[in-house]
């Protein structure tokens, strides 16, 4: 008798001659499709995810330039986009406002000639078409953080990330040194995110006239924007709303940030002094009254209580000089 012919299906292969996980692989997928196919369908959903929030962080504030067929691929009909100061409740407005941030990330002063014929309307000279522009006024770009995403109970997924606005005056006279190639992270690498196309300075600074010497340039701001963005079941953006820290939007007018720099520090060390001052008055006033209470009761002459009690009772019922 075989007893091993009653379990046909219980075979020992030496490691050597082990089938390879691939047919593992394939009887998992035939005996539980539906959980693995989430499982890809996850897996494949965070990497385009990310490089969708990506590219949608950089369309808004970068100088990369988006089409109506990236915006339609991007979000839904009925997207919604907040910031501080403004709501779009339409993909067609959402639109229109990356449109105007591609316009005003790149700012050229043009010659007087190609100024005056666009003011009056008249034919550029063909010598006047290719020149280069009188100088740059104004460059943004934004650099990205840290992204991070998670996913609720009723499959919606969303992201955040984290990125730096940067906001270059006259661009033309800075150092322009180019940032360093970006690191070879396994998620952001795969996608092509125009993140790194674009190249900008990595610090602006000014040259100081004779000398080597180069100083922070004043004219570079930064903005940190921290980027909410809630995906619906087709991978579409649904909600896009981006956060700006009030200290970081003040800190963009000039000046404003050493006096911040310094008012935020005295107000901490007021509040400190304030703190052990009051803590320093209750302290005292505890003290206080646990003092009276331990003190005994002052009895007129040293008298005992019992013999204080009754002159009182005597005045109380009329009786002093019985």
């Amino acid at each position: 008798m075989h007893h091993h012919d009653a379990y046909p299906a219980l075979h020992y292969h030496p490691p050597h001659k082990r089938p390879p996980m691939v047919h593992t692989a394939a009887a998992m997928r035939s005996s539980h499709p539906r959980r693995l196919s989430i499982s890809e369908f996850s897996n494949m959903s965070v990497v385009s995810l990310r490089a969708t929030s990506l590219d949608v962080c950089e369309y808004v504030y970068g100088d990369s330039v988006a089409s109506m067929d990236a915006i339609t691929r991007f979000y839904e009909p009925n997207a919604s986009y907040e910031n501080p100061v403004l709501t779009a409740t339409s993909r067609s407005v959402i639109a229109d406002i990356h449109r105007l941030s591609q316009q005003l990330s790149s700012v050229d002063v043009p010659r007087p000639l190609a100024m005056f014929c666009t003011l009056f309307r008249l034919r550029l000279p063909e010598r006047a078409q290719n020149a280069d522009p009188l100088f740059h006024g104004l460059r943004v770009w934004t650099e990205m953080g840290d992204v991070c995403e998670n996913e609720t109970f009723d499959g919606h997924r969303k992201t955040i990330v984290e990125h730096t606005l940067n906001i270059l005056l006259l661009p033309g006279i800075h150092c322009q040194g180019h940032r360093p190639q970006s690191s070879t992270d396994s998620l952001v690498s795969t996608s092509a995110s125009p993140i790194s196309s674009p190249h900008h300075p990595i610090s602006p600074s000014l040259r100081i006239p004779g000398t080597s010497v180069l100083v922070p340039s004043p004219l570079h701001f930064q903005l940190h924007v921290v980027t909410r963005l809630s995906f619906n079941e087709q991978g579409r953006v649904a909600h896009h709303r981006d956060f700006w820290d009030i200290k970081d939007v003040i800190g963009l007018v000039p000046g404003v940030s050493l006096a911040q720099w310094v008012g935020t520090r005295l107000a901490a060390l007021g509040l400190s002094y304030l703190s052990k001052f009051w803590m320093r008055e209750k302290s005292h006033s505890v003290a206080q009254q646990a003092v009276a209470v331990a003190e005994p009761p002052d009895l007129e002459g040293g008298a005992s209580p019992v013999t204080a009690y009754f002159p009182s009772t005597k005045n109380a019922l009329g009786l002093e000089g019985v």
